[in-house]
């Protein structure tokens, strides 16, 4: 019997992404694997999403990550309608084995709820477990939910509610690990990049104020709100500092760029 599994990657980026998108790429490699073993996948992203899949669901034409800082009560439906779309397609059939749902909070508070008869759950643990401890300190899902971490670290500071339904952590496997300890070390260049979203999160700006303390170089790379580019961040003037992504990149990280 074929397993038929629904990829639960939420609305904000297609899978793979045009650049940034740790979530999607994470999805982008396991999905050929998955099929590989003779898996069938049910993809639920957005309709300009370009992996190969047996199946795609989506409510969106394209990614929503541009609404993502936006104030709550202008971005609070994006995931909800995802997740309604994704719930709708589990009710209308019965072939779906598993749900793999990576969406921070609303996936799995949405999956837990629809009961005994909809099908098991695994959701992937992507982020910092403190961030919603009313939703992961009370989860129930049952026998039919489990979630896995990204590393045993995290887990180990979940709620007892998370850890209770945890099956462990995801032991990354990547052709760069293979005998990492035996390869010889890679040229490396004079400076140090940070890679990822820019927000107060990711700590860019202590990067930069150590780089000028300490002497090194710094390459910062990644969007500013939904901005990818310089030019379209300098382009959308100064509304776009409602954005609390772009005010926190303005105020403590741009003070320290000084284009050298």
């Amino acid at each position: 019997m074929t397993l038929t599994v629904l990829m639960n990657a939420g609305p904000w980026l297609s899978v793979p992404p045009p650049g940034y998108g740790g979530i999607e790429n994470v999805i982008a490699t396991l999905v050929p694997e998955l099929r590989e073993l003779g898996v069938r996948v049910v993809l639920a992203s957005v309709e300009s999403s370009t992996l190969p899949v047996d199946e795609k669901i989506a409510v969106f034409p394209d990614g929503q990550f541009h609404a993502l800082q936006r104030p709550y009560n202008q971005v609070c439906g994006v995931s909800q309608a995802h997740l309604a779309g994704v719930a709708r397609t589990l009710h209308a059939r019965d072939d779906i084995d598993l749900v793999h749902d990576h969406v921070e909070a609303v996936g799995l508070a949405t999956l837990a709820a629809m009961g005994p008869d909809a099908p098991p759950v695994l959701h992937t643990l992507h982020w910092d477990l403190a961030k919603h401890p009313e939703l992961y300190g009370n989860l129930d899902g049952g026998d039919r939910v489990r979630v896995n971490g990204v590393s045993a670290s995290q887990l180990a500071r979940a709620p007892e509610a998370l850890r209770a339904h945890s099956v462990g952590h995801v032991h990354l496997s990547t052709p760069l690990a293979v005998d990492a300890d035996r390869q010889a070390p890679a040229a490396k260049d004079d400076h140090v990049v940070i890679l990822g979203r820019i927000n107060p999160g990711k700590g860019q700006d202590l990067g930069a104020r150590l780089a000028h303390e300490a002497g090194f170089r710094l390459v910062l790379a990644g969007p500013v709100g939904p901005y990818h580019r310089p030019e379209d961040l300098a382009a959308a003037g100064d509304e776009a500092r409602q954005n609390p992504d772009v005010r926190f990149f303005y105020e403590h990280v741009a003070p320290h760029v000084d284009g050298d």
